[in-house]
């Protein structure tokens, strides 16, 4: 900027000594040209501090579009979760099914077998091959077969509900990851805000000096 006002200052002392003449025409050339230069160059930095905070705001336009992709990411990966949490609440709901089924037909079995056993201590040594005994025996090998069976689905919904928590906990980590890159982004504009704010500034405070220079050199010139 003191480039231009002295380049103005030449000027107009050149033309106020070719046009009119004497040291006082000098002067007020000068001066006129003075705050012409002066004019000049703060607009020429209005201008460039305009144009770095119009960058500052191109950067938050995008940032802000980045941070809505991350938050439809963060909306997808939520909707994920949702499902498996269903996913294993039935699971652990068909194991407790399991469990009250299994207590009931163990009750209903060990029934059996005591009235089977009362049955077997009031009959003779010779009659091992009674009904009773041989009802007592079927229930025994029924209640055995259940459990295994019973351990078989036990097991296995206990591993799908083990890899749902798992991949729920995975979703998660993703999830928090995502949000840190939004704070990262929220931060960027902060940022980005505060400098637009400066360059805002600086430019209307170069603009009322550019104003202020063309006033003067016009009081000069007696405008």
């Amino acid at each position: 900027m003191a480039v231009f006002t002295l380049i103005g200052a030449a000027i107009g002392a050149a033309a106020g000594a070719a046009v009119v003449g004497g040291a006082a025409a000098i002067l007020t050339g000068a001066a006129i040209g003075a705050g012409i230069g002066l004019a000049v160059g703060s607009v020429k930095k209005a201008n460039d501090a305009t144009k770095q905070a119009e960058t500052q705001v191109d950067i938050i336009t995008e940032t802000t579009g980045e941070i809505t992709e991350v938050g439809e990411q963060v909306t997808v990966l939520q909707g994920e979760q949702i499902g498996i949490q269903k996913e294993v609440a039935a699971q652990q709901q068909q194991q407790e099914r399991l469990s009250v089924q299994r207590q009931r037909r163990q009750a209903i079995r060990e029934g059996q077998i005591t009235r089977a056993r009362q049955a077997n201590a009031a009959q003779a040594m010779g009659a091992a091959g009674s009904s009773a005994v041989s009802g007592g025996s079927a229930s025994i090998g029924s209640q055995l077969s259940s459990s295994l069976g019973y351990s078989s689905q036990q097991s296995g919904l206990s591993e799908n509900i083990f890899q749902g928590q798992q991949k729920n906990l995975d979703l998660q980590g993703d999830i928090n990851t995502l949000y840190g890159k939004a704070n990262v982004l929220q931060s960027q504009i902060s940022i980005a805000s505060a400098r637009a704010g400066q360059f805002s500034s600086q430019a209307q405070s170069w603009m009322s000096t550019a104003q202020l220079g063309l006033n003067t050199g016009m009081r000069f010139a007696g405008f």
